[in-house]
């Protein structure tokens, strides 16, 4: 249970995992990207502080823990526990708010918790679907997203097989980006299903959806094709937008289906691109930049 005192901290993740993360020995301090510098002075003070506002923690075990960023003054910060490789699910819950009840549609959800954009949102005991044709991947979901809906198929325009090239998160059904790699392993056949049927089968009437996320790899204009925008809008899209480990953008090439059915650009943070539904215009105030997150949040990577 968490005491009146901690105030300002979010009720984000569990005490044990609070525990973890706080009371761990060798608490590593790492500026983002090379640009937040350490700030040395008062620094020790500031962690005790902060533990102090945390009670009846368990045990922690002896290992350090990464914070990513360094404040101005941690005491007064709100404490943020990020999975996600490129901070989405702090761009998220910063952009929606605090709401009661999230929704999520992961396409290419990978591992349940390791670089994971929804592991922070189930903790806080949210739930949405995941789609990933990996098999290792998708019987660690099984496993440890119980309250999710899992499926073990691709996202894609119309119902059949294609093949699937796997290499770890790099796995495409695009032949084109699997001839980029050094060596093309023998594809698997896979089920492809439309998001409109899956959003169908698995969604309530009138289901809310806060954001859905497409990690496809080369695939993300045929994942939007098959997606039913009339009746099951998410507010915000999170879209991989370059080329499989490059900057280069490739966006161009699948924006126009958003944009003709209601959704505006909002921010890009890393390889990422942020679209909203235009019938919530208010949304693109919300992303206040990844410099502001870095002021406005003390940043726990676990």
């Amino acid at each position: 249970m968490v005491e009146e005192n901690l105030c300002g901290v979010f009720l984000m993740l569990s005490n044990a995992v609070l525990a973890t993360a706080l009371c761990a020995t060798g608490v590593v301090f790492c500026g983002y990207r090379k640009r937040v510098k350490k700030r040395k002075a008062g620094q020790q003070q500031q962690i005790v502080e902060l533990q102090n506002r945390i009670t009846h923690l368990s045990e922690c075990p002896p290992r350090g823990v990464e914070v990513l960023n360094c404040p101005k003054s941690i005491a007064q910060k709100l404490v943020f526990v990020s999975y996600a490789q490129n901070f989405e699910d702090l761009i998220l819950y910063d952009a929606l708010g605090d709401v009661q009840d999230v929704f999520y549609i992961d396409v290419g959800a990978n591992l349940p918790t390791y670089a994971s954009v929804t592991k922070f949102f189930y903790e806080k005991g949210y739930h949405g679907i995941n789609i990933e044709p990996l098999l290792k991947e998708y019987g660690e979901l099984a496993r440890e997203r119980d309250r999710d809906t899992n499926l073990c198929v691709c996202a894609g325009k119309k119902e059949g097989e294609l093949e699937l090239y796997e290499q770890g998160g790099l796995s495409t059904l695009d032949i084109g980006v699997a001839k980029t790699w050094p060596h093309i392993p023998k594809p698997r056949k896979v089920s492809i299903v439309p998001l409109s049927k899956i959003c169908e089968q698995y969604c309530k009437l009138g289901q809310e959806i806060q954001f859905c996320k497409i990690d496809v790899e080369g695939f993300e204009r045929e994942v939007l094709l098959g997606f039913d925008f009339k009746n099951f809008r998410p507010k915000i899209f999170v879209m991989e937008a370059t080329e499989p480990c490059t900057m280069i953008p490739t966006h161009q090439k699948w924006e126009d289906i958003l944009f003709d059915n209601g959704y505006l650009f909002a921010y890009q943070c890393e390889v990422n691109r942020y679209y909203i539904d235009g019938n919530f215009p208010e949304l693109k105030d919300k992303f206040i930049g990844i410099e502001a997150l870095m002021d406005k949040y003390v940043i726990i990577k676990p």
